[in-house]
């Protein structure tokens, strides 16, 4: 028992001291003129990874979509127009304390979304 307590606490402490896993979508939806909703979603795969740091993106409907930063935050969450994706929205954000974040840009019936959770 003496042996194996050395190695049960440091396996609890890996645990502790985990990354926090996220799971990001892109969404556009628009309320169309004959009462139908068009709507579209894909997730943000990781671009970019370190112990520290974390980049996820994706591409939907002529927008970027990006989620990065610290993996202990804050994050920059941006949404941008294609091709040179010099407009758009871009904001610093932490998760709530649900584990959610959200960015959404309105643009009358036309509504584009970046959801995060973290566990």
């Amino acid at each position: 028992m003496l042996k194996t307590l050395p190695v049960l606490i440091f396996m609890m402490a890996l645990q502790t001291h985990a990354a926090p896993k996220f799971n990001c979508t892109a969404e556009v939806f628009e309320s169309l003129s004959d009462g139908s909703v068009r709507t579209k979603k894909v997730p943000l795969k990781v671009e970019n990874e370190s112990v520290t740091r974390i980049t996820l993106s994706a591409d939907l409907d002529g927008r970027g979509f990006t989620f990065s930063g610290e993996k202990e935050g804050p994050y920059f969450v941006t949404i941008s127009e294609e091709p040179d994706y010099t407009k758009g929205s871009m904001t610093t954000a932490n998760f709530s304390k649900e584990g959610r974040l959200q960015l959404s840009v309105v643009n009358q019936s036309l509504v584009h979304k970046l959801e995060c959770f973290k566990n």
